[in-house]
């Protein structure tokens, strides 16, 4: 292992800061997307998951659509920095709307009340995915190699537990009735609109950067979907088909994780636990990132997919102590911080083994690919899965509610498996291509 590591390229602190700062925000404003909405919709709007499915699947749609042109237009302009930060402020816009939604409805407009919330949803997404999941992810490939792009994509991949942590440590509390979800959406809203203000100041464009070699924006925004595009990338989309397998497990349980906490398990206070999985997968995933960017990604691939499958499978396993606290949180934890980590360090493997493979002045362009094999896919094979699970499982309190039940992460562990196929190729070409850009960087800097 020692004969084959390298150095590894220093982003420096003014980089660093954007990275995280940015990162963080951005994540921020997602959480409420990925969780908030759907809590907000189970608890005052419809509990059944139909709605919750709706959501997420139309969400993901407008944010693949939004990403696609949004990564077109920044190597059109050969600059990031503009959609980025008025993106990220028209996004927090689009989220402080959300606190004129009414919470006592009557049963005739529920289905209206839905919809409204799906299309709302649906604008949030498309501004938010244009602002971070296009211009902001091509500015990272910008500014980053193969020396660093684990270490990079795992500190990013932090981000929502870390974006997690904040919100449900400071501001969770507002959600538990109907009285302050205004004020929460309006405080959330907040984050990225100072986020984009900022980041007018700090944020710079990298060096390196070129305008698109075509002026047609349209071959743009489909290149990366061209069949002759995807034979000479192939490894490429190899590479997001295994983190297509990570995400889609994810979203088998995310949008369920509040409720399944808080009422199957019947643990209101989770604030400890919530504290060990954030910081233990932090710990675990950035150790992790440091190691595959120095002596290589392919030899982390098969444990942490396992690590992934046995962390879910344990906390499947709360099935069996339900009720009882003290063998619940342990449980809790242990399974926790491993398909926490595991997911993190999955998405430093496989999203930095993309970012190593794209042609330069394409950055923006195969962002919309990374948006629908990483992103939409996942956000509609995970919900169907969830909905199937929890129909056929049918566990419910005995007045007839809704408990979202542990078999939802056994379903996650099945999903995540997958991974091993995709896993197998990307491990096999890992080292031609980190040989090959290595020789590029070095005699780029002769």
């Amino acid at each position: 292992m020692k004969n084959s590591s390298v150095k590894t390229t220093k982003l420096g602190f003014k980089l660093w800061l954007s990275v995280i700062v940015f990162g963080l925000i951005g994540q921020i404003a997602w959480i409420v997307e990925n969780m908030y909405f759907s809590k907000f919709l189970q608890n005052n709007i419809e509990p059944e998951p139909y709605a919750t499915t709706l959501m997420v699947a139309f969400s993901a749609i407008a944010a693949t659509l939004a990403t696609v042109l949004g990564g077109a237009l920044c190597d059109k302009i050969g600059k990031r920095k503009p959609i980025i930060c008025w993106g990220y402020i028209l996004w927090g816009l689009s989220t402080i709307a959300f606190a004129f939604i009414p919470v006592n409805i009557s049963e005739e407009t529920k289905i209206k009340m839905v919809a409204l919330i799906v299309v709302m949803d649906c604008v949030m997404s498309f501004i938010g995915a244009a602002a971070n999941d296009a211009a902001f992810n091509t500015w990272v490939t910008d500014i980053s190699d193969t020396t660093n792009r684990g270490k990079i994509d795992i500190v990013l991949a932090i981000m929502p537990v870390a974006a997690m942590g904040v919100v449900f440590i400071g501001l969770d509390s507002m959600t538990s009735g109907k009285d302050h979800w205004g004020e929460f959406f309006t405080v959330l809203g907040l984050v990225p609109i100072v986020g984009g203000i900022l980041g007018l100041f700090m944020l710079r464009d990298a060096p390196n950067v070129t305008k698109a070699d075509t002026s047609d924006y349209w071959n743009n925004v489909f290149y990366s979907f061209k069949p002759s595009v995807i034979k000479d990338n192939k490894m490429l989309y190899v590479c997001l088909l295994g983190s297509m397998c990570s995400g889609a497990s994810i979203q088998v349980y995310q949008s369920y994780l509040i409720n399944f906490v808080e009422k199957t398990l019947g643990i209101t206070d989770y604030v400890i636990p919530l504290i060990v999985i954030v910081l233990g997968s932090a710990v675990l995933s950035v150790v992790m990132g440091n190691l595959m960017d120095k002596y290589g990604k392919e030899k982390f691939y098969y444990p942490t997919i396992f690590v992934n499958v046995l962390g879910a499978v344990i906390v499947f396993c709360l099935k069996y102590v339900l009720g009882d606290k003290s063998k619940m949180l342990p449980l809790i934890m242990v399974g926790g911080v491993m398909v926490m980590g595991a997911s993190l360090v999955m998405a430093g493997l496989f999203l930095g083994a993309f970012r190593d493979y794209i042609p330069h002045g394409k950055e923006g362009s195969f962002m919309g690919m990374r948006m629908f094999l990483f992103v939409l896919v996942p956000m509609l094979i995970g919900p169907g899965v969830a909905q199937f699970t929890i129909n056929s499982v049918n566990m419910r309190a005995a007045d007839g509610t809704i408990l979202y039940p542990p078999e939802l992460f056994l379903a996650g562990a099945v999903v995540v498996a997958f991974a091993l196929i995709p896993a197998y190729f990307v491990k096999k070409n890992d080292k031609v291509i980190r040989a090959k850009l290595i020789k590029e960087k070095e005699e780029a800097t002769k």
